[in-house]
C-alpha cells in the first residue's frame, strides 16, 4: 500500500515550524537554570549544616567527657577540641566553653568556673548557659569565687544536681556561611550544649 503524499503547503508548514520554535527550548533552560541552581545550592547547604551540627555535637561530648574525666587544664580541652574540629573552622568561626556547675539540691546550680580558649575562636560567639564579662587568660573571672558558693551566680539545668555535685557543661558555637547568602540576610548560629 503507497502512503498518500501530504500536500505541498503542508510539508512547508511542518518543515518551517521548526525554525520558528528552535530557540525556546534555550529561553526555557534559561529562565529555569537560575532557579535549578538556587534548589541545589540550598540542598547543599542544609546538608551542610547538619555535618556541621553533628560536629559540634560530637565536640562537646567529647569535651565534656575529658573534661569530666581527665586531669588536663580546660584551656588545653578546648584548643584540642576547637584544632581538631574539621571541616568546621572553630579558630575563626566558631568558640568553645567549659562551665563548671556545683549542684545545690535543686535545678539551680552554681557557676563555679567557666573557661574558654585562649587564643582563637570568635569570641563574638558568648556562652548561652552563663555569659562572662571578665575574662583573663581564657579564665573568667566568676564573681563571687572568693566568697561564700551561694553568692556564686546561679544557672538553671534541666535535672536537679545533688548538693555539691559538680558537672561540666561544655557549649559550641558555629556561625555557619552559607552559599545561597543573597537568599537569607543572616547567617545561621549552629550550637551544641553536653552536661556530663
Amino acid at each position: 500500500m503507497i502512503a498518500p503524499s501530504l500536500p505541498a503547503n503542508a510539508r512547508a508548514a511542518r518543515t518551517a515550524h521548526p525554525r520558528r520554535t528552535r530557540g525556546v527550548a534555550l529561553v526555557e533552560l534559561a529562565l529555569v537554570l537560575p532557579v535549578l541552581l538556587v534548589l541545589v545550592l540550598g540542598v547543599i547547604d542544609f546538608s551542610r549544616m547538619i555535618q556541621f551540627n553533628n560536629v559540634l555535637i560530637s565536640l562537646t561530648r567529647e569535651g565534656a567527657n575529658l573534661a569530666a574525666r581527665s586531669t588536663e587544664p580546660p584551656q588545653f580541652i578546648v584548643k584540642t577540641l576547637m584544632d581538631t574540629a574539621q571541616p568546621l573552622q572553630m579558630n575563626t568561626d566558631g568558640m568553645m566553653y567549659i562551665t563548671k556547675l556545683v549542684g545545690n539540691g535543686t535545678t539551680q546550680a552554681r557557676v563555679a568556673a567557666q573557661y574558654r580558649s585562649t587564643s582563637g575562636g570568635k569570641t563574638t560567639l558568648s556562652s548561652a548557659l552563663w555569659a562572662c564579662t571578665s575574662w583573663s587568660a581564657g579564665v573568667c573571672s566568676v564573681p563571687g569565687t572568693a566568697g561564700p558558693p551561694d553568692t556564686r551566680p546561679t544557672v538553671t539545668l534541666p535535672v536537679a544536681l545533688t548538693n555539691g555535685e559538680t558537672v561540666y557543661a561544655v557549649e559550641a558555637f558555629y556561625d555557619y556561611t552559607l552559599f545561597t547568602r543573597f537568599v537569607l540576610s543572616s547567617n545561621p548560629l549552629l550550637s551544641s550544649v553536653t552536661i556530663l
